[in-house]
């Protein structure tokens, strides 16, 4: 997530930014057409940079803390390999019992 946000910029960062943190302020309460469930956990935040869509992926982890995990841009209807991508990642996050507070 990190390399790709420094990649953006600045106007793409301000819409990622505006995003995230309306992710932050409404958390399990932000619906559809800003997040989605992919699997269990696993959840999608959703929008758009010059007209392309983009997705990021992300679980509410224990204390309700957001954690974000892979970004991709929406080519097909599904997106079969990258929700894969991002649950895997999830798996991994919770089995390395990652903090809040790590870079």
């Amino acid at each position: 997530m990190d390399e790709w946000l420094d990649t953006l910029g600045q106007a793409d960062a301000e819409t990622v930014a505006f995003y995230i943190d309306l992710l932050a302020a409404d958390g399990v309460l932000l619906g559809e057409p800003y997040t989605r469930q992919l699997r269990g956990k696993l959840r999608e935040l959703r929008l758009h940079l010059d007209r392309q869509a983009v997705r990021i992926t992300y679980w509410i982890a224990p204390g309700r803390r957001i954690i974000l995990l892979t970004v991709f841009g929406k080519r097909r209807m599904r997106e079969v390999a990258e929700v894969e991508r991002a649950w895997r990642a999830m798996r991994r996050c919770i089995a390395e019992k990652h903090t809040a507070d790590e870079e």
